[in-house]
């Protein structure tokens, strides 16, 4: 995964485009997801004035959604301009908006310093992280994918999508950090700025990391044969509209499990079963290394038993998860909780490796990053930024959580519909306009090469 192998016309080597890649989603991750730990285990009582705890969770919640409301937006604005100017310009904008928009989160008052001006200020940056990495995934995928070595697609974008798990996991292990080494008092005066500044510095890495790389040589040729699409959503969503349908249905569940067991299930064992804050985001930073492992596997098999084989394959795992989840959780036992996170990080993590590679082949190369970025961003918000509220919502209705393992099932089942149905979709695009996006080759579903 990190030879010195360079894709022909690419002057980037293989390890370093991956680096930086890599890197750069690990940063934007940890931006986006530092801000969901401390969501649920601080932001409720520093920025709401709410006096029930529970209310409080439900407003701060309400934030955390709004970021994922402006990630399509993201997407479609990067995506336009990863589509006509390049991947790799809009790979540092999408870095930059995200960093500064959380290094800025860092510098805030408090509801106790300024009043109603704080969540307001904290909503408009949360908005505007949410644009920065609607920009991001799709970018990096496109643009290791249209570099990396057609039958390792699988394991070139799972190594992608790990940064997302090294960024959870660097994020949840400088909160728990700060709840071991601070007291309560001294996290809620400052503690809780120390992880949003530390962006900074990563940031900066990240910078440096993503200078070296160049465009992709995929893009490069077709922007020597043929003019780039003028308004590329307009282009995708004439022509694609059924493939960003299904794109939105195959990653909904993905997206809802993981920020149920990221967010909400950290602020459940807070809340409801009374566990330490620091105890909490461990089981969390436990279950993000078991997710990264097996991110890589789902890559893997996607290279071996084909795309959709392997992405239905973490379908069904993923119907498991909350089930073992919550049931472990509702026993209050410390040491199974923290021995079986990872298990439950592992079932969620399959399909995210897997889904790179497949997502990549689901569009042609004039409109990917924007196609892909819809498709990912639009269910990010329908299943991530929604979910905490709706998982807060069923278990305060029904007195169990039970309740919110059966509507990841839902999820799950949608999921696996619309998996199915991807081949059947990009066959009949390719009959209605056999030339036109001119890029066959790297949609190899209609074929059923990767079935």
């Amino acid at each position: 995964m990190t030879s010195q192998l360079a894709s022909p016309g690419s002057r980037t080597p293989m390890a370093r485009l991956t680096a930086a890649t890599v890197v750069g989603n690990a940063i934007e991750f940890y931006d986006f997801n530092v801000y969901g730990t401390l969501t649920a285990v601080v932001f409720g009582r520093l920025f709401f004035s709410a006096d029930d705890p529970v209310l409080g969770t439900f407003l701060a919640f309400t934030t955390f959604a709004v970021g994922f409301l402006a990630r399509p937006i993201g997407g479609i604005v990067f995506g336009h301009f990863g589509d006509r100017i390049g991947r790799k310009p809009m790979l540092v904008a999408s870095l930059l908006t995200m960093g500064i928009a959380t290094m800025l989160m860092g510098l805030l008052p408090t509801y106790a310093q300024v009043g109603a001006l704080a969540p307001v200020l904290l909503v408009l940056l949360r908005f505007v992280q949410g644009l920065g990495i609607g920009g991001e995934w799709g970018g990096a995928i496109t643009l290791m994918m249209e570099s990396a070595p057609e039958r390792r697609r699988g394991i070139f974008g799972s190594a992608v999508q790990t940064g997302s798990g090294l960024g959870i996991m660097l994020s949840t292990g400088v909160v728990t950090l700060l709840f071991v080494l601070l007291t309560p008092e001294q996290i809620d005066a400052w503690g809780w700025r120390i992880p949003l500044l530390f962006s900074v510095v990563l940031v900066a890495v990240g910078l440096i990391i993503r200078s070296k790389i160049e465009e992709s040589p995929a893009f490069r040729e077709r922007e020597a044969v043929a003019a780039p699409p003028k308004v590329p959503v307009l282009e995708t969503l004439r022509k694609h509209w059924r493939m960003v349908l299904v794109a939105i249905g195959m990653y909904i569940s993905v997206a809802a499990f993981g920020f149920t067991q990221g967010v909400f299930f950290v602020s459940y064992l807070v809340n409801q079963m009374q566990i330490a804050p620091a105890t909490a985001t461990l089981a969390n930073l436990v279950a993000a290394a078991g997710y990264l492992l097996a991110t890589l596997l789902g890559g893997w098999l996607s290279d071996r038993i084909g795309r959709t084989r392997a992405y239905l394959v973490g379908a069904v795992l993923i119907l498991i998860a909350p089930f073992l989840m919550f049931g472990i959780g509702a026993t209050g036992s410390v040491p199974l909780i923290l021995a079986v996170m990872p298990v439950v990080g592992a079932l969620g993590g399959v399909a995210y490796g897997a889904q790179a590679a497949l997502f990549f082949e689901l569009f042609p190369a004039r409109v990917r990053y924007t196609g892909i970025s819809l498709g990912f961003q639009i269910a990010a918000v329908l299943g991530g930024g929604l979910t905490p509220l709706i998982a807060a919502s069923l278990t305060e209705a029904t007195g169990t959580t039970t309740s919110v393992s059966i509507y990841l099932g839902a999820l799950t089942a949608l999921m696996i519909v619309c998996t199915l149905l991807a081949p059947r979709v990009i066959r009949a695009e390719a009959r209605r306009s056999p030339a036109a996006d001119g890029d066959a080759s790297t949609r190899q579903l209609s074929q059923g090469s990767a079935v």
